[in-house]
């Protein structure tokens, strides 16, 4: 029997100083909020749930001739919001602006990955890093930093790869390994 690892592309993100902020003030509030590690933060391009081991190598390789001709780019990280919407938070996220190009690699990806035969994502995508997770009733402070926190900028982030990566859910936290990178332009 095919052993099945849960995998995604994603590009990392580094935690900025004013992201460090956020994230502590996260977890400054309490069981019902769980903040994302400083060290996992990402944009998720394309996620494929659990997929066949051998299938990695062939996701590996049209990652790396999708990222073969786009140049490395920045992105600026700006505002929280909240999925599906602040009054019922699931997920709390930072947006970015500038973020075009991330947009055309991961309709590129999805393109190229359709055709391989992985399912087409459903919803249009929005380029966002998540930041926390809700697990019960947030409390009444969480909305006021969402208010805040609004149309804030968190500094930037260069791109200049992009990974696969394999997610082995564990209970402090995901663990992630790199199975291949595709490379940007420098």
């Amino acid at each position: 029997m095919a052993e099945n690892v849960r995998c995604f592309i994603a590009a990392k993100i580094p935690a900025t100083p004013p992201l460090r902020e956020v994230l502590e003030a996260l977890g400054e509030m309490g069981r019902a909020v769980k903040p994302v590690s400083a060290d996992n933060l990402h944009v998720t391009l394309k996620f494929f749930g659990d997929v066949p081991r051998e299938q990695t190598a062939a996701i590996g390789r049209t990652l790396q001739e999708v990222t073969a001709s786009v140049e490395a780019f920045e992105v600026t990280l700006k505002g929280l919001g909240a999925f599906p919407h602040p009054g019922r938070p699931s997920v709390i996220w930072a947006g970015m602006d500038e973020a075009e190009p991330l947009i055309q690699l991961a309709a590129e990806l999805e393109d190229q990955l359709e055709s391989q035969g992985f399912v087409r994502e459903s919803r249009p995508f929005h380029p966002h890093l998540t930041l926390a997770r809700i697990k019960a009733r947030p409390p009444e402070s969480l909305r006021g930093l969402l208010q805040q926190c609004e149309s804030s900028e968190f500094g930037a982030a260069h791109i200049d790869h992009v990974d696969l990566y394999e997610s082995e859910l564990r209970r402090e936290g995901p663990v992630y390994t790199v199975l291949a990178r595709g490379e940007l332009e420098a």
